[in-house]
């Protein structure tokens, strides 16, 4: 079982890694120059959930076991409350920067509102929040939903799973330098736990978007 789990988790970060580069291919294939990023996110979101549905078909998982089970109405509410609990971890983890590096997540937000304008440009706010519930959703699929699942079976227990996925998930935003990966990984291990205890992933894509979206905006906006 260890040994199937860990292969599993290589063939995902690959698929992962093989859905990025054959997106940007084809955002860059529809001319300009840059490439389109819509579209980028377009194909490596219907990639990744080909991919997933493949590993689970040939692995003869189940969905349940990924934790993708049917919504509730009270998944948003603690989709919510994990917003919440993220947005206090995150407040203390960017206290601790501004007091140790002056300046440091100002240079950090720059870095991101360039990426943040190259993926939503001026779109409308309803469709930068669909865009990123999208996200969100194949993103949570592969991280606390396959990731975590098979973290489980090769280590068991809960934290060592919590960890690895949640540095999985964040070494693959290291687009966004280290203190991006740090932000991302804090994010993971928040959404990670509360997965395990929920048993569903639909809080954390609910609450995954929301942080997206708000974001986007924010920097958009000049908030940061």
């Amino acid at each position: 079982m260890g040994w199937s789990a860990l292969i599993d988790i290589v063939l995902v970060l690959l698929l992962t890694l093989a859905a990025g580069l054959l997106a940007l291919l084809v955002g860059l294939s529809a001319g300009g120059d840059a490439p389109d990023m819509l579209l980028v996110v377009a194909v490596q979101g219907l990639v990744v959930l080909l991919g997933v549905a493949l590993l689970v078909h040939l692995r003869k998982l189940s969905w349940r076991g990924l934790r993708m089970v049917a919504p509730q109405p009270v998944d948003l509410l603690r989709g919510a409350g994990a917003l919440l609990l993220f947005f206090a971890v995150n407040l203390l983890f960017a206290a601790v920067i501004s007091w140790l590096r002056p300046g440091l997540l100002e240079q950090h937000h720059e870095q991101l509102a360039g990426v943040g304008g190259a993926l939503i440009g001026d779109l409308p706010v309803i469709s930068v929040l669909l865009l990123m519930v999208f996200v969100a959703f194949y993103e949570e699929l592969v991280a606390r939903g396959a990731l975590l699942a098979r973290s489980q079976a090769l280590l068991g227990g809960i934290w060592g799973p919590v960890l690895l996925s949640s540095l999985l998930f964040g070494l693959g935003h290291a687009y966004q330098g280290w203190m991006g990966v740090f932000q991302t990984m804090l994010a993971g291990v928040v959404l990670a736990r509360l997965t395990l205890h929920w048993g569903t992933l639909w809080p954390a894509i609910f609450a995954h978007g929301a942080l997206n979206t708000f974001s986007l905006l924010a920097l958009r906006q000049g908030w940061s």
